[in-house]
């Protein structure tokens, strides 16, 4: 941790770097064009903040100094104000954030703005973290799943070789939706403590993990996303429509439907009806309407009942013309037999 004395020295050191600037500013503006002015007025609210920024960090006000420090670099960057937010990160755990700010300073020392004393301690608070970091190895399945560590997206890390995996650090980027990673495993560099790991993937349900890891350890987690059934919803323009899937009946229409990811053939039917099919084509954790609009058929003339009614009446009639034209009396009630002029019966056994 900083102490109030090390931030003494670096307010004089970073006073001595301003003064000079504000002083030229000042006398320049008198001549100079209006951009002249406004630099001078950005420095000084510059070395306003920082001040600030040492005068909470005497009442160990972390988080207020970390503020005034940032809104002093955002106006004008210094070597010294990188060392002072990354002091003030780390003071406040964030490990991550510390080492990005530290590593800044000492990128943005070319000119020796840092006394050597600094630099040393710069460097030694850097050793320090890189043994206190967590390094999490995530197996992710499937590929192309979204990450979030904490609510927060991960950033790339800078690596000196490729490796097998993707690296990433967690904690630096601002909170929002993580991003996709590119393959099923990554390492992530973390601060130890408790974390909420989240996944999401369209189509598949969401995880979310609390893990708690101690300084410097090393873990390694597999977590894998289920995918979410699909919604078929039928509905029909007529009730007590059965609703059949793959064959296989479902219920009466309206009906919600629950499958996996695929091809199906939906069938809706009804008495009176002509048949209604249709292939549906669902992705996971989609929902897909069908409505089936079902039309009456036309009867045909072997279904009218009138067509019935004149078709016995006929078969009837033919039945009773042939009974009559085939039928044979009886010998008794037969006439006699006339033998015409010549009187010649032929009587045939």
């Amino acid at each position: 941790m900083l102490s109030v004395r090390r931030f003494r020295a670096f307010s004089v050191a970073l006073g001595g770097w301003l003064l000079p600037h504000l002083a030229s500013a000042q006398d320049a503006s008198v001549t100079a064009e209006p951009p002249a002015a406004v630099e001078s007025e950005h420095v000084e609210q510059a070395r306003r903040l920082y001040l600030e920024g040492l005068e909470h960090v005497r009442q160990a006000h972390w988080g207020d100094a970390l503020a005034a420090f940032e809104r002093s670099r955002a106006l004008r960057p210094h070597a010294m104000t990188s060392y002072n937010i990354g002091a003030c990160e780390r003071a406040l755990g964030h490990y991550t954030r510390a080492h990005e700010q530290l590593r800044r300073a000492l990128d943005e020392n070319k000119a020796a703005e840092l006394p050597p004393s600094v630099t040393s301690d710069a460097q030694a608070f850097l050793d320090e973290i890189e043994r206190l970091l967590v390094h999490v190895t995530l197996v992710v399945e499937p590929a192309g799943t979204t990450v979030t560590f904490d609510g927060r997206p991960l950033q790339p890390a800078v690596v000196a070789a490729p490796s097998a995996h993707s690296r990433f650090v967690a904690g630096l980027l601002p909170p929002g939706r993580g991003g996709v990673v590119p393959n099923g495993e990554l390492e992530v560099v973390a601060d130890p403590g408790a974390h909420v790991i989240t996944l999401s993937r369209q189509g598949y349900g969401d995880v979310v993990v609390n893990k708690t890891y101690r300084p410097g350890q090393s873990a390694r987690l597999r977590l894998a996303l289920a995918e979410l059934p699909a919604t078929i919803r039928v509905s029909s323009n007529e009730r007590l429509a059965v609703v059949s899937v793959n064959g296989r009946d479902v219920g009466l229409a309206p009906v919600d439907v629950l499958r996996p990811a695929g091809i199906y053939h939906i069938e809706v039917t009804k008495p009176g009806f002509v048949h209604y099919g249709a292939d549906v084509r669902v992705m996971a954790g989609e929902e897909s309407a069908l409505r089936s609009t079902l039309v009456r058929e036309k009867p045909s003339i072997l279904d009218k009942w009138w067509f019935w009614t004149a078709a016995v009446a006929v078969t009837g009639g033919v039945a009773t013309v042939t009974f009559l034209a085939t039928r044979s009396e009886p010998a008794a009630q037969r006439p006699p037999l006339d033998g015409g002029t010549l009187g010649w019966v032929a009587r045939i056994p």
